[in-house]
């Protein structure tokens, strides 16, 4: 699928071989896939747009979700059907709460991605950014941080300022993409602001994100100029690189 004029890129063309590093396909534990049919379609979709590897990274937020634990994911991902085309691992997207110190007691039972990188999200109204305490308590268990969705916090846009986005980069925390930031459907602040940060450099990896088709058929139609397209590149690079062995 090419644009007819050139001045855009349609995103899927990237796509091809795609290793995603944030998705909710993991069926009936949070606001993503809610039945294994679900799964399956969304799956096929992904397929269809070049994606070949997923790591599921369903939420842990307290008082959410049945208050959901390794264990009891673990136990959801065994049951979950394979999907010819897609190589599926499970990790989990971590809410910095009150409760994300209680599961660093014991590092070696969360779920992370290869070489311990673990992903975490903050409150998207968060004004600024705290729990850089329970970050660096983290990075002292041995733990790699990922920040999921950066460009969608208010601390990263609140008067345009990039000092908070400053303080989380220079402690080597990783920054991760979304995609539909990047296609405006977080709105056009959003978008701005992810071009930004791609633009400055700020990104380690991409994600979809992804809990429905709707975000499949977002990513399928959506298009970037070629200067946001050449920046995403490492991205991809890094996300099969660096965090698939």
């Amino acid at each position: 699928m090419f644009s007819f004029f050139k001045k855009k890129v349609y995103l899927c063309d990237l796509l091809e071989d795609f290793h995603d590093v944030h998705s909710h396909l993991l069926w009936g534990v949070d606001d993503g896939a809610p039945r294994q049919d679900s799964t399956d379609r969304i799956a096929a979709e992904l397929v269809n747009l070049g994606f070949s590897h997923v790591y599921l990274t369903p939420h842990i937020i307290y008082g959410c979700y049945g208050n959901q634990t390794s264990e009891t994911l673990k136990a959801r991902f065994a049951e979950l059907a394979p999907y010819e085309g897609l190589e599926y691992r499970l990790a989990a997207e971590y809410f910095l709460d009150e409760k994300f110190s209680q599961h660093l007691t014991e590092p070696n039972k969360m779920l992370t991605m290869a070489d311990n990188h673990i992903l975490v999200e903050y409150g998207l109204q968060v004004t600024r950014a705290e729990y850089l305490d329970m970050l660096f308590e983290a990075s002292l268990a041995g733990l790699k941080i990922i920040i999921a969705h950066p460009e969608r916090y208010a601390f990263a846009f609140d008067g345009r300022n990039m000092h908070e986005i400053e303080k989380l980069t220079s402690k080597g925390y990783a920054l991760q993409l979304n995609m539909l930031s990047l296609l405006g459907k977080n709105g056009p602040k959003v978008k701005s602001i992810a071009e930004e940060l791609l633009f400055k450099g700020k990104y380690t990896f991409l994600g979809s994100d992804t809990h429905s088709r709707l975000y499949t058929n977002t990513i399928k139609e959506g298009t970037i100029s070629p200067k946001v397209a050449e920046a995403i590149k490492p991205l991809i690079a890094n996300n099969k690189e660096i965090l698939w062995k």
